[in-house]
Parts: structure tokens; C-alpha cells; sequence
């Protein structure tokens, strides 16, 4: 029988991750805001959201819209005050609605009072950051100490006149590394996850984890050799030396450890979750630390066009080399990465967010999802990312992550809704006034989002929480599994999808299912009226590209 002590409530939410820039405004400046979150909580009641991840909203420059962090322990005004914040933890709590924090503990703004200490060596700032003397060429003119490059392109290594020292930043140069073989940094930084749980945060999504540590030594890292990539760009190198080294382990133990402290004091439990894109064998580590590894395979793994197979290998390795206590939360889309919509097609849609909503583990939304929002197409001059920025006009489409930033489209009105300002900061895909929260909710047809809605609720069924997953037919088209509580007299429940490019009829009826027949309980929204609540039978079960269904077994 299976286990009947209660799963914490990560295990049993889906997660929703909200850009607030481009949720919902509350005060008309074109930019979305904590209040603006607030004011759609009942969205998120009504999708059946257990959690909400917000994107940075700290006191910033944003140079990199909020991860260049000036405060750690403030609200940017641009996003509110850190009253609305508590209000926002307050209102969702009595919801029962869980949040959970972006802290970006790698680096802060330049701008940060411990980086302008650090410039003039004050103590005991002078050491909270990285500075090397460098070397110098032929003429004495100061140059990088080593050939380490910035995410963002170029050298990582910036010079500061004033303390004649080069200071070291992995991604922008207003956004320099902190020192964490530096007790005092690691303090300070335990001090943040603190405060956020004091202002009731019920857990945090960890930002650029694996740059935290860089070898002492500076050795020159290694050439990538991968194909038409110029010297500049960051995948010129392997990145051996500045990314995944072991120190990583214990400060993440030590955060683990504050978040322990709030939950012996109430008995809630607080989740941590680390951004990382790396394969099952590097991101398990993490769960020996206190922590969750995203997995984002489904993110970077999956590419188009898609088929069964490759979907259940990427999912199934997930499955077969999880450690004992590890738990996926499974990720499809997010502000880094582009839209599903444009990856794979508008007709996939509803079906990967069945997909989603139906593995074993925990579901991460990206916004806008539910809706099958699509991208926009953004001209140099109203590109506003500076990575897109930094590549020119010529290559910015390539690296700009504007057109899945776009705001959310709540209704048909001017701006969809999300602001009642003159414009907003990005623009609204023209596609708002057909693809929008209103009239999705609203319409007698099944829609994308009453789909989601539809599906997160079945996500409370003990076999969707607790359950395992037993792949059954698997092709280039088809993936279908089980999902079932060995030893149990609960419902089983198959689910099947076809992803591919044709029709495809099989007999579904062997094990794992081990039926002849099952009642269809949900299906994506090309299929719904003809199947919904209807009796099948899987041994001449046919689906076209773009369908799936929930069905429960007989």
C-alpha cells in the first residue's frame, strides 16, 4: 500500500511563475506591479495555482529588469513597497495560496552599497566581492587577468579606476559577483532567505546557482570547440572553472538550514528550488543539499518536431535516475526561454499542458501558458532586453527575450487589460482580443484555460499526487502511460497524446493498462465535445496530431 502520511504542499501545488513587469499594472505606468498580482488572485484560485513564484521585484537599476539587485531587502519602487508585499502573502494565504521568492544570491547591482564600499576598500566590504590585480600588456595598460567570459558576451572582467583592480561579473558588468569564500558574505546572504521568511515567503526559487564559485587559481578555461561560435560569445569555452564546483553544496545547506528554523516554528514546510539546466547526474546533487533541481529538459531537451519517443526518454530518465527521496518539478516554458506556442506549434499546446499537469512530480507555469499565449515581434528599437541589446541590430532576434515577456492578456480592452496607462512597456500581441482570460473563461466551448483549469483540479486526485507512471505505446506520434497506486482499489487512469504529424490508431488495451475499456474524463479541446464522459475502448483507439485524453479505466 502506499504511503498515507500527508505530501508537503509543493508535492501536491502546481507552481505559477509570474512575471510581475507583465502581469497586471495597478497604477497606469505601463509596468506590472505587486498590487497588480494581488488583484488576480482569484485567477489563480480559479486555475487550481497552489503557488506562485515571482520574478524579481527588489530594489534595482534593472539593467537587467530586477535580477541587478541594489536591496536585497526592498521592494523597487517601480513594483510597490514591501507593504504590498506583505499584503500580497497575506491576501494569498488566506487563499491558501503559497509564495515563493526569485533570490539571485551570484551577484548584485553595481549600484548595491556593498559593491560602492568594496570600490573604495572600505572594510569589511573590500572583500565581498571579486577583485584581481590583472596583468598588463605591452604598453602597461591593465588587461583581464584570464580569457573568462560573461553570459552576456565579452570579457567577465571589468575595470574599476578608482581601486585600480578588475572586479569579476559573469553575466552583466553592472551586475558584479559576490565573494562567497568571503564568512561574511555568506552571512549576509543567509540573512536575506531570512528576512523574505520572516515577510512570510513560503519558499524560493534559486537564480544562476552554478556560477557561485570560481576557481582561486584563474587558470584560462578551455575552448569549447562547438561550431560557429566567435571568440566573444560565452559558448566559446567550457566553462570548468567558474561553473558547478563542489563549494556550491554547503551554502546551499546553509539556507536550507535558515528555512528549517520557520519551519520547526509553524510545521509548514519551505520549498527551495534551483535554476539549473544541467542533465539528471548534475542536478540530483542538489537534493543532498536541502533543495529541488528544476527540471528543464523539457525546456531545452525538447525541440520540434515533436515525437512520443522522445518525450517519454526525456521524461523517463527523469523517473529512472531519480534518488529515493528526490521529487521532479517539471518545467516547459519560463522569462528565459521561448513560448510553447512558438516551439512546437499552437495545435500542441493544450496537449503539453496536459502533459504537464498529468506527470508525476510538480508542474511549473510559466504566465500566460494557460491562455497559449504567443509571442510578439519586437523591432530593435522597442527591444528592451539588454542581452538582445548587446548583439545589435543585426543579431538581437537571436538573443532577445522580449517576445515571451509580453504583458498578459486579461480581456478585450485596450492593452488587454493589463494596463490603463497610455501604453505598456512591451507591447500586446495583437492577438488579445480573441486570446484572453475573459473570453476563454467565458466561452460555452471548452478552452485552453478552462482545459487547465479543468486539469489542475484533477491533479488533487490521490493518483495524480501520489501515484506511479507506467509508459504504455510509445512512437514517433503516440505517448501514452498509466497512472495508478499499486495495491490500491482507487481509479487508474490512462493518458495518451498524439504529438505527431498524422492520425495513428492502436490498441491500447494490454499493460500497463490491462482494459478493454475507460470512461473519457478530460481531452484537449479539439476533441472534447465528441469524447467527453463517453465510454471507449482501447483496442482501436484513434487520435489525431494535437489530441489527447484522460481517460479512466473500466
Amino acid at each position: 500500500m502506499s504511503d498515507k502520511r500527508p505530501l508537503e504542499w509543493w508535492k501536491t501545488s502546481v507552481i505559477y511563475q509570474v512575471y510581475p513587469r507583465s502581469y497586471m499594472d495597478s497604477n497606469a505606468d505601463g509596468i506590472g506591479d505587486i498590487k497588480g498580482v494581488t488583484s488576480k488572485l482569484e485567477h489563480f484560485e480559479y486555475i487550481g495555482v497552489g503557488a506562485v513564484w515571482l520574478s524579481p521585484y527588489y530594489k534595482s537599476p534593472m539593467k537587467d529588469f530586477g535580477y541587478d539587485v541594489s536591496d536585497f531587502r526592498d521592494v523597487d519602487p517601480m513594483f510597490g513597497t514591501l507593504q504590498d508585499f506583505d499584503e500580497l502573502v497575506n491576501q494569498a494565504h488566506k487563499r491558501g495560496i503559497k509564495i515563493i521568492v526569485d533570490f539571485v544570491p551570484n551577484h548584485s547591482s553595481d549600484k548595491h552599497e556593498w559593491f560602492q564600499k568594496s570600490c573604495r576598500g572600505e572594510k569589511p566590504y573590500d572583500d565581498y566581492y571579486i577583485w584581481r590585480d590583472g596583468k598588463r600588456d605591452k604598453d602597461g595598460k591593465p588587461i583581464p587577468p584570464n580569457n573568462w567570459l560573461s553570459v552576456f558576451g565579452g570579457t567577465a572582467w571589468r575595470w574599476h579606476e578608482g581601486r585600480k583592480q578588475f572586479y569579476y561579473s559573469a553575466f552583466l558588468p553592472e551586475q558584479p559577483d559576490l565573494n562567497f569564500r568571503n564568512p561574511e558574505v555568506v552571512r549576509e546572504m543567509n540573512d536575506v532567505v531570512r528576512f523574505w521568511m520572516q515577510h512570510g515567503a513560503d519558499g524560493m526559487r534559486v537564480d544562476a546557482l552554478e556560477q557561485l564559485f570560481e576557481t582561486e587559481d584563474l587558470k584560462d578555461e578551455p575552448r569549447s570547440n562547438l561550431p560557429g561560435i566567435p571568440p566573444f560569445q560565452h559558448e566559446y569555452l567550457k566553462h570548468s572553472f567558474t561553473t558547478k564546483l563542489p563549494e556550491i553544496g554547503d551554502i546551499v545547506r546553509g539556507w536550507r538550514k535558515v528555512m528549517d528554523e520557520f519551519e520547526s516554528k509553524d510545521g509548514s514546510s519551505r520549498f527551495m528550488v534551483i535554476e539549473t539546466y544541467e542533465a539528471p547526474e548534475d542536478r540530483n546533487r542538489f537534493y543532498g543539499y536541502g533543495s529541488n533541481p528544476f527540471n528543464m529538459d523539457l525546456v531545452d531537451g525538447l525541440k520540434a518536431p515533436l515525437t512520443g519517443t522522445h518525450i517519454r526518454a526525456l521524461v523517463e530518465q527523469e523517473y529512472i535516475k531519480l534518488p529515493e527521496q528526490g521529487w521532479p518539478t517539471f518545467v516547459m516554458g519560463n522569462h528565459d526561454r521561448k513560448r510553447v506556442s512558438s516551439k512546437f506549434g499552437a495545435e500542441y499546446v493544450d496537449a503539453l499542458n496536459m502533459l504537464l499537469l498529468t506527470l508525476r512530480g510538480t508542474p511549473c507555469t510559466y504566465y500566460g501558458e494557460e491562455i497559449g499565449m504567443q509571442e510578439i515581434k519586437v523591432t530593435f528599437e522597442q527591444t528592451q532586453d539588454p542581452w538582445g541589446k548587446n548583439f545589435g541590430p543585426d543579431r538581437y532576434q537571436e538573443f532577445s527575450r522580449d517576445p515571451w515577456r509580453s504583458p498578459m492578456q486579461w480581456d478585450s480592452s485596450k492593452h488587454a487589460g493589463f494596463t490603463k496607462g497610455s501604453s505598456p512597456w512591451l507591447p500586446v500581441h495583437p492577438d488579445y482580443t480573441m486570446r484572453n482570460v475573459k473570453v476563454q473563461r467565458e466561452s460555452p466551448q471548452q478552452t485552453t484555460l478552462q482545459l487547465y483549469a479543468a486539469l489542475a483540479k484533477l491533479r488533487q486526485d490521490p493518483v495524480f499526487q501520489r501515484g506511479e507512471l507506467l509508459f504504455s505505446v510509445t512512437d514517433d506520434n503516440i505517448l501514452s502511460y498509466v497512472r495508478q497506486i499499486p495495491g490500491s482499489d482507487v481509479s487508474r487512469y490512462f493518458v495518451v497524446f498524439n504529438f505527431g504529424k498524422t492520425k495513428s490508431k492502436n490498441d491500447y488495451s494490454g499493460a500497463p493498462a490491462s482494459s478493454a475499456k475507460g470512461v473519457v474524463i478530460q481531452a484537449t479541446c479539439s476533441l472534447i465535445d465528441r469524447v467527453k464522459d463517453k465510454e471507449v475502448g482501447l483496442n482501436d483507439l484513434e487520435l489525431a496530431p494535437g489530441d489527447g485524453m484522460v481517460i479512466k479505466l473500466l
